[in-house]
């Protein structure tokens, strides 16, 4: 943890201001301080103080923490805010800053083509090779201007290179520690583990505050908290039902065939009253008295009423029967001849 302190510490002496490294240098000393504390050390008033640590947690710089407190003399909990540094954040977010500013000093870097590899030692003109492929003699490429000898140096870079190599001698103090960072762990910082080793803030007799003790949340909120014991069954079966017993069941089907008999209509509104003549009936036609062709006549009977329980009645009508001659005589039956 030390070289990933130095780190942090030496990062915000170079890209930030005085009260940015103060504040930092703080959380690295205390490990984890409440905003009042953070301000009474930085001798700021809380506004100010919660815009400069909001542009450092913008930045991975700390990290913010808020809980619940209950004060003495108070019924109700307040919010109180915590900062602390998760060192992990800090250094991907230093990583990410190193190579995001190298790619955007490779941008402006000239490409190899155009770079100035020969100069003139007499006139100080610099020649790229590809300038210098129609100026040769027998001891090398001559200048185009005073046709002195060109001189090859590896050593001269174009701007953009020298921007890139000046960059890469600052940067060395950061990548040097972090090659030895990834090397190790870094342990996981929370805000649980950094308050438990806390270094207290020893305030003066003039700037004391009311003590405050963290109200447990479990309490209030069990749906809020995670990792209750599960209290439950641990399996469940599932039985689909109607939810009557076989008993209720024939019960009903009784009281649905009642019902089906008290509301069924009349045998007089069921029966049709049209009448279906049979083989009985029509051997039953009776002849005519003169011998002639058998006529027809309707009889029709009325038969008594029927009473059955004092309440009800019914009426029954006899079938219509259709009386004739038989089919005999009406083969024996001659035509006359007519003279």
């Amino acid at each position: 943890m030390e070289v990933v302190q130095t780190l942090v510490r030496s990062v915000m002496r170079a890209f930030y201001s005085v009260t940015e490294i103060l504040a930092v240098d703080a959380l690295v000393t205390h490990s984890a301080l409440r905003d009042d504390e953070l301000a009474y050390l930085m001798k700021m008033n809380l506004k100010d103080l919660h815009k400069l640590c909001a542009s450092l947690r913008d930045a991975r710089f700390l990290t913010v923490h808020v809980r619940p407190e209950m004060q003495a003399g108070k019924t109700r909990p307040i919010n109180r805010t915590y900062y602390f540094i998760d060192y992990r954040q800090t250094i991907d977010a230093i990583k990410w800053r190193v190579y995001k500013t190298d790619k955007d000093m490779q941008s402006v870097v000239n490409p190899a083509d155009e770079s100035k590899e020969y100069f003139c030692p007499r006139c100080q003109a610099q020649w790229s090779q590809l300038e210098v492929l129609d100026s040769v003699s027998m001891s090398g490429f001559t200048c185009q201007r005073c046709s002195s000898v060109l001189e090859l140096s590896k050593e001269r870079e174009a701007p953009g290179h020298q921007q890139l190599s000046r960059m890469n001698n600052q940067f060395k103090f950061m990548t040097d520690m972090l090659q030895k960072i990834d090397q190790t762990v870094v342990p996981e910082c929370t805000f649980d583990k950094a308050i438990a080793v806390a270094r207290p803030v020893v305030r003066e007799v003039t700037h004391e505050v009311l003590t405050s003790i963290p109200v447990d949340v479990s309490f209030s909120k069990p749906s809020a908290v995670k990792g209750l014991a599960i209290t439950g069954p641990k399996t469940m079966s599932v039985t689909i039902s109607d939810g009557n017993s076989e008993q209720e069941n024939l019960e009903n089907k009784k009281r649905k065939e009642r019902l089906l008999a008290e509301n069924a209509l009349p045998i007089w509104m069921t029966t049709s009253s049209v009448p279906v003549q049979t083989q009985s009936d029509a051997m039953d036609e009776d002849k005519d008295e003169d011998g002639g062709a058998p006529a027809k006549r309707v009889k029709l009977e009325d038969a008594a009423p029927a009473v059955s329980g004092g309440d009800e009645m019914s009426v029954s009508f006899t079938n219509v029967k259709a009386e004739g001659g038989d089919e005999d005589e009406d083969d024996d039956f001659e035509f006359e001849d007519v003279i």
